[in-house]
């Protein structure tokens, strides 16, 4: 058995080639229509006003954080946001010239505590940065509140949320942005690049701006940008793995429920809580391993799986706030004893077009067994 972490969820070849092939002939490799044609559609699908292609969900971010500065007063530099998250958030933080200030997960959810970011304001704030987390929704209606009551604007990295739904309705539109991830183990696939959602003209604006270097219109410059644009042939394979987001969202739900069935019962392993309402798009199945419980370590399950050809991650191992780029800012600010045991206990399955339900079983099963030994 070979089975790799991931398999990116890729549309047809045929209509993506013919695709790329009209963007060749047309010689319009960049700024051309298919972009303009993908954005639309994404902006459709979140529901908001503008939904912007940018190279990366990385870069996204850090044009964002960019953007955000002309609209704040002096003398605010820090943003509040979970280590339990992919280093991309902080990186694009302290590339804007920005101060990350990490704070505690929920236990059962795994995604940013509003009580820990509440705690964390103070006269610095600059911005709250919820995660949608393996993609499963954060606390997004108390996070606003929060911010609305401080004063702060509250953005979302939505990198795992396409699929990602509260009350039935796409996860997009919440706060004053979302940045969303095309890269292949997401469920909407461009090879590279992200989507920065928002119903802010003004910050639309100033993130389209951004994305061109910074450029005016005129060749000057009035806030440093970045080359953040999306490629045209990136902007068609993603427009068509949009349109198939419904199928791969539902394929990704399948293979969870086999998953679930078979390690929720299993004592010593924990299976991320979904909050009531919302849906996760299973960007990732994660669980933690309790080792005293189970029997075995998440290091030891994951050799076990890899000696039968399983890959696996253990995500967010180191968290953040230990890394060497970020220590320093965390520096005297206290223990994330939660984060610690999460790096330390959780492991992602494999997730992707190529596991269905039976694939899930099988693994879940190497895992139960690995415990019975």
């Amino acid at each position: 058995m070979r089975i790799p972490f991931v398999r990116p969820d890729l549309p047809e070849t045929s209509g993506v080639a013919a695709a790329c092939g009209e963007i060749v002939e047309s010689g319009i490799l960049t700024k051309g229509p298919r972009l303009a044609g993908f954005e639309a559609a994404a902006a459709e699908v979140l529901g908001v006003r503008h939904a912007i292609g940018v190279s990366s969900c990385t870069v996204g971010l850090a044009l964002l954080m960019q953007s955000l500065k002309p609209l704040q007063p002096p003398g605010r530099s820090e943003v509040i946001l979970p280590s339990f998250m992919f280093l991309a958030g902080p990186a694009a933080i302290v590339w804007a010239g920005l101060v990350p200030v990490f704070v505690e997960v929920d236990p059962a959810t795994w995604t940013i505590d509003p009580a820990a970011v509440e705690a964390a304001i103070t006269p610095r704030t600059f911005a709250i940065l919820g995660c949608h987390t393996f993609g499963v929704p954060c606390a997004m209606t108390e996070l606003e509140r929060i911010g609305t009551t401080a004063g702060v604007p509250v953005v979302f990295d939505a990198a795992h949320a396409f699929g990602s739904k509260v009350n039935g309705r796409q996860v997009g539109r919440e706060g004053l942005a979302q940045v969303f991830s095309l890269s292949p183990t997401k469920l909407v696939v461009a090879g590279e690049g992200g989507i920065v959602a928002t119903d802010d003209d003004s910050l639309a604006a100033a993130v389209l701006e951004a994305r061109e270097y910074g450029n005016d219109g005129s060749y000057g410059c009035r806030v440093p940008g970045l080359n953040g644009r999306l490629m045209e042939m990136a902007a068609a394979v993603g427009h068509a793995s949009l349109a198939r987001l419904p199928q791969t969202a539902a394929h990704r739900a399948q293979a969870a429920a086999s998953y679930a069935a078979v390690l929720g019962g299993l004592p010593g392993i924990g299976l991320q809580k979904i909050p009531e309402g919302a849906t996760t798009s299973w960007k990732d199945f994660s669980i933690t391993i309790d080792r005293d419980a189970f029997g075995a370590s998440r290091d030891e399950v994951r050799a076990a799986l890899a000696s039968h050809g399983v890959d696996s991650r253990a995500y967010y191992s180191p968290a953040c706030h230990r890394m060497e780029a970020f220590a320093d800012y965390h520096a005297g600010r206290g223990p994330l004893a939660l984060t610690d045991r999460l790096a330390a206990t959780s492991l992602s399955l494999p997730m992707g077009r190529h596991v269905g339900p039976d694939e899930a079983r099988a693994i879940a099963g190497m895992i139960a067994e690995v415990g019975r030994r």
